[in-house]
């Protein structure tokens, strides 16, 4: 009976080690399906970023453009030299672009 005894505890090993290595696979099935989401989610991010960025470079593009074209207009309707001669004459110092472009309104 030792035999059989020995035998018996074996096949318990066997079938212990067989239960463990099927729940483990179940276990790696669902690590492999996380990571695939996971990849999925970071190839969107990924885009979703390279996207804002593009974005982003057309909207610093747009702002640069508004810029030139108020410092155009400044320089081309005579405001800033009239601005500079009411300056010079207060005594005041008043630096910016926009300062010179908010103050029309006050002019008028």
């Amino acid at each position: 009976m030792s035999k059989e005894n020995e035998l018996e505890r074996l096949e318990g090993f066997v079938a212990t080690l067989l239960d463990k290595f099927n729940a483990l696979q179940g276990v790696n099935r669902e690590l492999t399906k996380r990571i695939e989401r996971r990849d999925a989610t970071i190839e969107n991010l990924q885009d979703e970023l390279a996207s804002m960025k593009d974005e982003r470079g057309d909207i610093s593009s747009r702002v640069i453009n508004l810029i030139g074209k108020i410092e155009e207009w400044e320089s081309t309707s005579g405001i800033a030299a009239a601005d500079d001669d009411a300056e010079s004459d207060d005594k005041e110092t008043d630096s910016g672009i926009q300062e010179n472009l908010f103050s029309v309104d006050a002019q008028e």
